[in-house]
């Protein structure tokens, strides 16, 4: 679509994009298409896609042979999506209106493999990657368009590397990708006019692999879970010494090696996993 077509679509559904929602509608095909490419998609695969808007990337994923189940909580879309797809793809696509926060995504993919697909509305980024590289059984593959810094920042955190513009600073949202993946990527970058409306800022496409859920334990000597609970005091109050947000913990920091002036930022993920494994005697 392009953004004319949008703007009259939109007007027929009575309103313009939500803002609120983090609205912005993929019109760029080369962006759409390295999505696709980049999760793979072969026919018979389960994808669990959250924001379809407009459906650009649902009807892309049901053009390879994809099974789609789409999250969309406007339900506008829903209802502009359902007659629109259904009929031509049979039982192969379904539809549903919710908060992707509240739904039980297990419950729509069911036990069998799945892959998560997505442009994310920026105001979930953390909670739907959460909610996939997290989940009892996660998705083979991740493929998702955020905003850029989010994507580079995970991406520098779990490979241990440092960029000129973010350094090797920590996030609460890349710790929590780096602790459960085993493969993490920028595949290309995406200007603000490869949508409609555009952003404000520049977006990017991110190749995530989860690591087995087993695995995960093995690679970090304790539950990551613990790991993340600690972690959340940690950056509390990300300005403050960590020694400040963790009192409780000043001797176990020491055990880990960390020095009571650090930021949250500054903790690697081995870092984290450290003191996790100190705190509960691990």
């Amino acid at each position: 679509m392009t953004p004319t077509d949008i703007k009259a679509a939109l007007k027929e559904l009575g309103g313009g994009a939500n803002k609120r929602l983090g609205q912005h509608f993929l019109i760029d095909a080369a962006a759409l298409s390295t999505v696709v490419e980049t999760a793979g998609i072969r026919p018979g695969d389960q994808v669990l896609e959250v924001g379809p808007g407009f459906g650009a990337l649902t009807q892309a994923l049901l053009d390879r042979g994809a099974e789609v189940v789409a999250i969309e909580q406007d339900r506008r879309f829903v209802e502009y999506l359902n007659p629109r797809l259904s009929p031509q793809r049979g039982r192969s696509v379904r539809v549903v209106q919710g908060d992707a926060a509240a739904v039980h995504w297990h419950t729509l993919i069911g036990e069998g493999t799945w892959k998560f697909v997505s442009n994310l509305p920026y105001a979930i980024t953390s909670l739907a990657l959460r909610k996939a590289l997290w989940a009892p059984k996660p998705p083979d593959i991740a493929v998702v368009l955020v905003q850029r810094e989010v994507a580079e920042r995970a991406t520098t955190v779990a490979n241990g590397t440092k960029s000129q513009k973010l350094g090797g600073k920590t996030s609460l949202l890349s710790l929590m990708v780096a602790l459960a993946t085993s493969s993490v990527c920028v595949v290309r970058r995406v200007p603000p006019g490869a949508f409609y409306p555009p952003p404000q800022v520049d977006s990017a496409v991110m190749r995530m692999v989860p690591m087995p859920t087993p695995e995960r334990m093995k690679r970090w000597g304790i539950d990551p879970e613990r790991i993340m609970q600690i972690a959340k005091l940690g950056f509390a109050h990300p300005r403050k010494m960590l020694g400040s947000n963790l009192k409780l913990y000043a001797a176990h920091m020491k055990e880990a090696g960390i020095a009571y002036e650090t930021r949250a930022e500054d903790v690697s993920p081995d870092d984290w996993a450290r003191l996790a494994r100190s705190v509960h005697g691990a």
